[in-house]
C-alpha cells in the first residue's frame, strides 16, 4: 500500500483482509505447518498440489487487485496525463473536435519521449475518430502509421488492420475490407485463448490475450456483416460462427469459478460479442431459422447490456424487429405499432437516427405487405424526415451494413406508394427530395465553396451549429436518465435553429443551399415557371416499374408508369447503346421503338402540341440518348422536339442565374499533352480552330499548354464560353474522383477532378466538353448517377454539353461548327438540335450525332 492515499490505503486493507479470511476458509490446516512440514505435504498429496495452486492463484488475485487500481488509468500499457486524459475525456462525452485537437497534442509527447504504447494509443484513437466524421484519408493515413508500430510492440498488425478494414468497409470498398479483414485474422492464426493455467498470467499477458482476442472478434464480425449484407447468409454463418467459438474460450475462462477471479472481460470486448450474437441472429432469421435466431438475439443483448452499450441494445431490437417481419404469418395490428412507435421513440432519444429511419421503413414495408398503404405511406415520411436532418451522409456507419436497405430506397418507396394512391403531386414532391438527397449523399459531407451572395456570417453559423449537433447526438448516446433528456431537449432546440439558418441561406442562394440540406421548390411553382410550349418529363425507376411525371402548364402534373423491372430495362438502355455504338442501325430502331414505347408512349398525346422537352432522367436513363429514340413516323425525338436535361426540377430556379449577357468572349482547351498512350486527339485543334472564329475575344490552349493550372488560376468570370476538347474519366465509386485530363504541371497532375471543379468561379452560358465519356460511367446501385455537369453548373455556368460514349474526331468536329455558328441566332438548346440534324445529313448513323446532350441551358438567348 506504500504511496496510496489514505483511502485507497483502506481500501487496500479491506481487500488483503478479505482474502486472508478466504484462505483460512480453504486451507486451514496448512497455516498452522512448519515451511519444511507445509512443503512436503504439498509434494506428497493431491489435496497439497490442488491447494498449493488455490494458494498461488489466491495471493496473484490479491495482487491483481492492486494493479487494477492503476490499470484503470492506463490504456495500452501507458498512463494518462494531461493532454491525453484532456482527449479521452473529450472522446468518451463524444466531442470529436476537442478529442482530436487534444490526442494530436498528446501525440506530439509521447514522441518527445519516445513512448511507443502512447503513441500507437493516440493514432489509433484519432484515425477511429477520423473514420467517425467520414474522414476516410485521413483515418487511413493514421492506422497505417499506427501498423509498423503494433508490430513491434506486439508482434501482429491484426487491431490495426481491422480497423482499416473497418474505413474500406464504410466508403463502400468492400473488397479492400475484405483483404484487411483476412490479413487480421491471418496475422493471427496460430492464437488460441488460453483456457488452462498453471499460475494467473500477468496483466501485461492477459492485455495481450484481449489485444488479440478483441481483433480476431472484431474482423470475423464484421467479415460476418459484409456477407451478410451481400445475402451469402452461409458464408456469413460460417464467418461468425468462428468468431463465436473464440468467444466460447473466453466465457469458460471468465466464468470459470477460479480462472475468472483474476481475468476479467474489459468492457469494450462486450460490444464485439454483442454484434457478433445480434448478426448471427439476424442470419439465421434470413435462413428463416426463427427459433434459433431468437436465442442469439437474446445472448445479444445480454452481451450489450453487461457492456452498457446503449447503441447495442437499441440496434439488436431493431434486427429482431426485422427479422419478425420476415414470418409468413406476421400482423401488424394497433399493438404491435404501440409497440414500434415506443421502440422509435427510443432510438430517437439516444440519437440513433440511422436506426430510427430504418425501423420507420422495415414498419412501412410490413404495412405495405398489409395493404394499409396509408399507413405505410406515414411511416416512410417519418423515415425521410429523419434522413433528412442530417447534411450529408448518417455516420452510423457500423449499423448501416446490417440493414439491407439505403436512403434512396426510402424515397422509391413512398413515390411509388403515393403514386399508387393517385396523389401525383405528393409523388413527384418526394422523387425531387430524393434527388435533393442523393447529390448531398454524393458530396458526403465536404463543404463547397460558399457563393459570394450569401453572408459569410451565416456560412460561420450554420457550419458552427452543424458540428454543435454532431456532437450533441454523440453526447446523448452516452448519457442516461435525466441528464439525456435534457440533452435531448437540447438537440432539438438545436435541430430548429439550423432550420431557421437554413431558410435565411436558401433566401439569399438556393444553389448553396442545396449543398448543405435537401432543398426543394413547390411543384405549383415549377409549373408556373414554364411557357405554354414547354414542358417537363421527369422518370423515377424503380425495381420494377418506371414511374413518369409530366408537368405542363393547364395539366398541373400528370403520373404515369410501365411495369418493367430494374434489371430489363438496364439491359435494354444497354443493348441500346451497343447496337448504336456499332452501328447496327435497324437493329437500334427496334431496341429505340421498344424505350418510346415506355418511355415516351404514355405521355405522347399530352405533349403533341409542346416544343421544348425538358427531361429528368433516373438511374440506367442517365445513358440513354433520347434525342435518338425513334417515333412512330419515323423521325427521331431531336426531329420533335428541342431537348435539354436537368438535374432536378427544382435546379430551373438556379441554372443560368447570374450568367455573363455577353457572347463575345471563348476560353478553349485543346488536346492537352498528357504521359499516357494514346490520348491524343487528332481532331482536336482543328475543333478548337474551327470554333475560334466566332469570338471575337479567345484564349486557346494547346498541348502543353492546356494545364489545370490554367483553368484553376485564370479569373473565368466574363467569359461567355468555355470549351474544353480533352478526354474525360469517370470514377463510379466515387463520383468526385471524375475528371477532365489535361495537362500537368506548376504543381497540378492534370486531373481536373469534379470536387475542384465545384470550387472554380466562372459565369459563361454554356462550357462544351467535347471529350469521350464525360458524361457519366456505368451505373452503380441505387444511387443516381452525378457527372461532372452539376459541378460546372455549381462553380457558375449556364449549362453544360457532354457526351455519352466516345465519338469520333472528325464528326465531332464538324458538329461543333455547325453548333457555335447556330449559337450566334439560337438559345442552346436549339442550336445543338440544329446541328445534329445537319449532321444527321452527313452521319446518318445516330452514333455520331446523339451522344451529345446538354444539361441547363434553360435560358433566352
Amino acid at each position: 500500500a506504500e504511496g496510496l492515499s489514505p483511502e485507497a490505503s483502506h481500501r487496500s486493507f479491506g481487500c488483503l483482509s478479505d482474502t486472508l479470511r478466504m484462505t483460512e476458509r480453504i486451507i486451514p490446516d496448512t497455516l498452522r505447518m512448519t515451511d519444511w512440514e507445509y512443503e512436503s505435504f504439498l509434494q506428497s498429496t493431491q489435496k497439497g498440489r490442488e491447494m498449493k495452486k488455490a494458494f498461488i492463484f489466491i495471493l496473484c488475485f490479491t495482487l491483481l487487485i492492486f494493479s487494477g487500481m492503476a490499470l484503470a488509468q492506463n490504456y495500452y500499457g501507458v498512463e494518462l496525463k494531461d493532454e491525453a486524459e484532456k482527449a479521452e475525456q473529450y472522446y468518451r462525452k463524444g466531442d470529436y473536435e476537442n478529442a482530436i485537437v487534444h490526442f494530436k497534442k498528446a501525440l506530439k509527447t509521447y514522441k518527445s519521449m519516445n513512448n511507443k504504447r502512447g503513441i500507437l494509443f493516440c493514432l489509433e484513437r484519432i484515425g477511429w475518430i477520423q473514420r467517425e466524421r467520414g474522414e476516410y484519408g485521413l483515418s487511413l493515413k493514421a492506422f497505417r502509421k499506427a501498423y509498423p508500430i503494433s508490430v513491434e510492440l506486439y508482434g501482429d498488425g491484426a487491431q490495426i488492420d481491422a480497423s482499416l478494414g473497418d474505413v474500406y468497409m464504410f466508403s463502400g470498398a468492400n473488397e479492400k475490407a475484405l483483404e484487411h479483414y483476412r490479413r487480421a485474422i491471418h496475422s493471427l492464426k496460430g492464437f488460441r485463448f488460453p483456457t488452462q493455467y498453471t499460475a494467473p498470467p500477468s496483466q501485461e499477458q492477459i492485455f495481450q490475450m484481449f489485444r488479440k482476442t478483441k481483433a480476431l472478434v472484431h474482423a470475423r464480425t464484421n467479415m460476418g456483416i459484409l456477407f451478410y449484407f451481400e445475402k451469402r447468409y452461409q458464408r456469413a454463418l460460417k464467418t461468425l460462427r468462428q468468431a463465436e467459438a473464440l468467444i466460447h474460450d473466453v466465457e469458460k475462462v471468465i466464468y470459470h469459478p477460479m480462472y475468472g477471479m483474476f481475468i476479467k472481460l474489459p468492457p469494450d470486448i462486450y460490444e464485439g460479442i454483442g454484434y457478433c450474437y445480434t448478426t448471427i441472429g439476424a442470419v439465421l432469421g434470413h435462413m428463416k431459422k426463427f427459433d434459433e435466431a431468437w436465442k442469439y438475439f437474446d445472448k445479444g443483448k445480454e452481451a450489450f447490456e453487461k457492456g452498457k452499450i446503449e447503441m447495442g441494445i437499441v440496434v439488436n431490437q431493431a434486427l429482431r424487429y426485422q427479422v419478425e417481419f420476415l414470418q409468413s404469418d406476421m400482423r401488424i395490428d394497433d399493438t404491435k405499432l404501440i409497440a414500434y412507435d415506443r421502440f422509435i421513440e427510443r432510438a430517437r432519444l439516444i440519437g440513433a437516427s440511422e436506426v430510427v429511419w430504418r425501423m420507420c421503413n422495415v414498419v412501412g414495408d410490413g404495412l405495405l405487405r398489409q395493404n394499409d398503404t396509408d399507413k405505410a405511406v406515414k411511416y416512410f415520411a417519418q423515415a425521410i424526415d429523419t434522413i433528412e436532418i442530417t447534411r450529408s451522409k448518417l455516420r452510423e456507419d457500423t449499423i448501416k451494413k446490417l440493414f439491407a436497405s439505403s436512403v434512396q430506397d426510402v424515397y422509391e418507396k413512398i413515390i411509388e406508394a403515393l403514386f399508387e394512391l393517385g396523389k401525383y403531386q405528393e409523388s413527384f414532391h418526394y422523387a425531387e427530395r430524393g434527388r435533393a438527397r442523393a447529390f448531398l449523399d454524393m458530396l458526403a459531407g465536404r463543404t463547397l465553396k460558399a457563393k459570394k451572395e450569401i453572408s459569410p456570417d451565416l456560412i460561420r453559423k450554420e457550419r458552427a451549429i452543424e458540428n454543435q449537433i454532431k456532437r450533441a447526438k454523440r453526447e446523448l448516446l452516452s448519457s442516461s436518465g435525466d441528464k439525456r433528456k435534457k440533452l435531448y431537449k437540447d438537440y432539438l432546440a438545436l435541430l430548429k435553429k439550423r432550420k431557421d439558418l437554413l431558410e435565411r441561406i436558401r433566401d439569399q442562394s438556393l444553389e448553396y443551399a442545396s449543398t448543405v440540406t435537401v432543398t426543394t421548390i413547390s411543384p405549383q411553382k415549377i409549373i408556373s415557371s414554364l411557357d405554354k410550349d414547354s414542358a417537363i418529363i421527369s422518370y423515377m425507376v424503380g425495381r420494377d416499374r418506371v414511374i413518369i411525371f409530366l408537368l405542363k402548364q393547364g395539366d398541373g402534373i400528370i403520373g404515369f408508369k410501365r411495369d418493367i423491372a430494374f434489371e430489363k430495362l438496364k439491359e435494354l438502355v444497354f443493348d441500346y447503346r451497343d447496337a448504336i455504338a456499332s452501328e447496327q442501325d435497324l437493329l437500334a430502331r427496334q431496341l429505340g421503338g421498344m424505350l418510346t414505347e415506355i418511355l415516351i408512349a404514355p405521355a405522347r398525346d399530352r405533349i403533341k402540341n409542346i416544343k421544348r422537352l425538358i427531361i429528368i432522367p433516373s438511374k440506367c436513363l442517365h445513358y440513354l440518348p433520347f434525342s435518338s429514340l425513334p417515333l412512330s413516323r419515323g423521325d427521331y425525338l431531336i426531329e420533335r422536339y428541342v431537348l435539354s436535361f436537368l438535374p432536378s426540377a427544382s435546379s430551373l430556379f438556379y441554372i443560368g442565374k447570374g450568367v455573363t449577357g455577353k457572347m463575345d468572349s471563348l476560353f478553349a482547351i485543346g488536346n492537352p499533352l498528357r504521359p499516357e498512350k494514346g490520348m491524343s486527339l487528332k481532331y482536336a485543334k482543328k475543333e478548337v480552330e474551327t470554333i475560334s472564329p466566332y469570338f471575337k475575344k479567345r484564349t486557346i490552349l494547346i498541348g502543353k499548354d492546356a494545364k489545370e493550372s490554367v483553368i484553376k488560376s485564370m479569373n473565368l468570370n466574363g467569359i461567355s464560353m468555355i470549351h474544353i476538347a480533352a478526354h474525360g474519366r469517370y470514377n463510379p465509386d466515387q463520383p468526385l474522383k471524375s475528371a477532365i485530363l489535361l495537362a500537368g504541371g506548376d504543381g497540378e497532375d492534370g486531373n481536373l477532378e469534379t470536387f475542384e471543379i465545384f470550387s472554380l468561379t466562372m459565369n459563361p452560358r454554356l462550357v462544351v466538353i467535347s471529350a469521350c465519356e464525360s458524361g457519366l460511367g456505368r451505373v452503380t446501385g441505387g444511387e443516381e448517377v452525378e457527372g461532372l455537369n452539376r459541378a460546372f453548373i455549381y462553380a457558375g455556368a449556364g449549362g453544360v454539353i457532354a457526351s455519352l460514349w466516345k465519338v469520333s474526331d472528325e464528326s465531332t468536329c464538324s458538329l461543333m461548327g455547325y453548333f457555335y455558328k447556330a449559337l450566334r441566332h439560337m438559345p442552346p438548346a436549339d442550336a445543338l438540335r440544329d446541328a445534329q440534324i445537319r449532321l444527321m445529313k452527313e452521319y446518318p448513323s445516330p452514333y455520331f450525332w446523339s451522344a451529345f446532350y446538354l444539361t441547363g441551358g434553360i435560358i433566352k438567348r
